[in-house]
């Protein structure tokens, strides 16, 4: 998982969390003093009752969308995370508090007052809390999609639609932390060796690209591309783009080929046979002792790129495919770290398959860029 610090309140009441980043969420929210049930947190809640520059948002304003009212008669919000069972889900208010986001050029603070935020009371089934239990420091979810209660979008005159990130790789750890950039600050750069590539962006509230293909060490996949087809009317096609998705998900049509191409290739390259599924991984191996991740095939995307014709080739880091298990009643294994799901999707393209790359989004001019980089320096 991929965390971002975040900053609020003032003097005695400022709190400064780590949330999960996730493009695939609208609004950012916090688990507050006085939730129940909540989830384990490391450290205090945040006391909206307590803050000076806390108010709550009516039911009036635009961004209570659908209206839903509180117990005291302000906004209330109520969010369902379906990509799991059982289901994620937070209930709580909504209200706005001052926001302090660091200036890369001055090194400094800005301070943005009155931004919306979601302060959550009844918070079930979060699988980052279940995953660290007591150890769990995760206090919310920092939701950057197109939505109109996404901070891009409350802060549009400052970041003009435009965001960028640089996922590091997990080497030792299951969390890291990643810096977000917006605006001017968002640049993008990488490998020297690579060009910078450009896709267009389907954009409703979530971030879709135009995947038209899969290959597995050079060859191409017999996959029918209408399961990637985006349709305005179906948020279940295209490819979404989520850091909040651990791993990559596929429709059942796209999964299975590119099960198939993988589990040829290790029959044919080391004559192993798959072991019985672990976890939600269905595609596992018990290696050689001291396998290295060179075995591995490389996997390649292909988008279409609207703006220029032809194709757009992303390819994959050999790690970020394959996740490696050494658990209590596993010896050494390794996965397939991609989840499959009924036909037409979702398809989401995970964070842990992001890694490595730089990620700019202009959200304005419907266009994501990307290059591959050694993000592992870009943390401070």
């Amino acid at each position: 998982m991929f965390l971002t610090q975040i900053a609020f309140g003032e003097g005695v009441d400022a709190y400064s969390p780590f949330l999960l980043l996730d493009t695939g969420s609208n609004l950012t929210w916090i688990q507050c003093e006085g939730c129940n049930p909540c989830f384990p947190l490391q450290g205090q809640h945040y006391s909206y009752r307590r803050s000076t520059t806390f108010t709550r948002v009516s039911v009036d304003d635009y961004l209570c969308d659908p209206p839903l009212h509180s117990r005291d008669g302000s906004c209330g919000f109520d969010i369902t995370y379906d990509f799991q069972s059982p289901y994620p889900r937070v209930r709580g208010l909504l209200g706005r508090e001052n926001f302090h986001f660091q200036n890369s050029v001055t090194n400094t603070r800005d301070v943005y007052q009155g931004l919306a935020f979601g302060c959550g009371l009844s918070n079930e089934n979060m699988d980052f809390a279940e995953t660290y239990g007591p150890e769990n420091r995760i206090a919310g979810i920092y939701g950057i999609n197109a939505g109109p209660r996404s901070f891009l979008n409350q802060l549009d005159s400052h970041t003009n639609g435009i965001f960028s990130y640089c996922l590091p790789p997990l080497v030792t750890v299951s969390i890291a932390e990643s810096t977000i950039y917006f605006g001017d600050d968002a640049i993008i750069t990488g490998d020297a060796t690579s060009q910078v590539q450009t896709v267009s962006l389907h954009i409703g509230t979530h971030y879709y690209v135009y995947l038209i293909g899969i290959s597995v060490n050079g060859k191409r996949l017999p996959i029918n591309t209408s399961i990637f087809q985006l349709d305005e009317r179906d948020s279940s096609k295209g490819l979404m783009i989520d850091t909040g998705a651990p791993y990559t998900v596929l429709a059942k049509s796209a999964y299975n080929p590119l099960k198939e191409a993988i589990s040829t290739f290790f029959q044919d390259e080391y004559h192993w046979s798959p072991i019985p599924s672990i976890n939600d991984f269905d595609l596992c191996y018990s290696p050689d002792p001291n396998y290295d991740d060179n075995i591995y095939p490389t996997i390649m995307f292909h988008f279409l790129n609207n703006e220029q014709g032809g194709e757009v080739d992303m390819i994959f880091d050999k790690q970020h495919f394959f996740i490696h298990i050494s658990d209590e009643g596993v010896d050494e294994a390794f996965c397939l770290m991609v989840e499959t799901t009924g036909d037409p999707g979702p398809n989401m393209l995970g964070s842990f398959q992001q890694v490595n790359f730089n990620f700019l989004y202009d959200v304005h001019n419907s266009r994501l860029s990307f290059i591959p980089a050694n993000c592992q320096q870009s943390i401070q």
